[in-house]
């Protein structure tokens, strides 16, 4: 009988509970979570996996639910270090540009979707608990974009009609919708939609559009 995809994944030797195992089960899930979706694993892909028994995994995470708010907790924890690694730059459209760089990162991998991504899709059908953290991580990154553009546009480096509110579910619903449609239609349109994002905020004609 053929194997299954998560099956096929080399396993790793059993490991001892402790912090390691925690991370290693979170690392696992996280993995899953972006290539399948919440739903679509069980702890069964996670000890497989790993080579390790379920009960090592309810050890740490009793409920799966208990392991979904903890992978959204680890984003929020990862984007809230990311934002304070950005502080030292003064510039707000180099801030933007290393923020577009992490969706250029999850296009590298097109098997694996952004965690906004997976959360959007499949909100209605992940537990109570689980959406609360997702719109807190949300609500973070809303937050900081509008913060940026409204330093970028006292610094005079960004330039755009309305309010940075506006502005801000503009970039993130591009940047999302174009990772999407970049599935479908190839990277090309990914970056298609970038350049477009740089000339409307910056009002100069990236590279790219230039050499066309």
């Amino acid at each position: 009988m053929p194997k299954s995809p998560v099956e096929l994944l080399p396993r790793r030797r059993s490991l001892r509970l402790g912090r390691d195992t925690r991370e290693e089960i979170l690392n696992a899930a996280e993995e899953l979570l972006q290539r399948r979706g919440y739903n679509a694993f069980s702890y069964h892909h996670i000890a497989v996996r790993l080579g390790i028994r379920n009960a090592a995994i309810h050890y740490h995470f009793p409920a799966k639910e208990d392991l979904g708010v903890a992978l959204i907790r680890r984003y929020r924890e990862r984007f809230d270090e990311w934002r304070q690694s950005m502080a030292g730059l003064a510039d707000a459209w180099d801030k933007l540009q290393a923020y577009f760089k992490t969706y250029r990162d999850y296009l590298q991998d097109q098997c694996k979707c952004c965690p906004g991504g997976v959360l959007g899709t499949e909100f209605d059908a992940i537990p109570q608990v689980m959406r609360d953290e997702a719109r807190q991580l949300m609500r973070e990154i809303y937050e900081w974009l509008i913060a940026t553009l409204e330093q970028g546009r006292a610094q005079g480096t960004l330039c755009f009609k309305g309010r940075a509110e506006d502005e801000a579910v503009v970039l993130g619903s591009t940047l999302q919708g174009a990772l999407q449609i970049a599935r479908l239609a190839g990277p090309e349109r990914f970056h298609q939609a970038l350049d477009q994002l740089a000339l409307e905020l910056t009002g100069r004609v990236p590279e790219r559009q230039a050499a066309a």
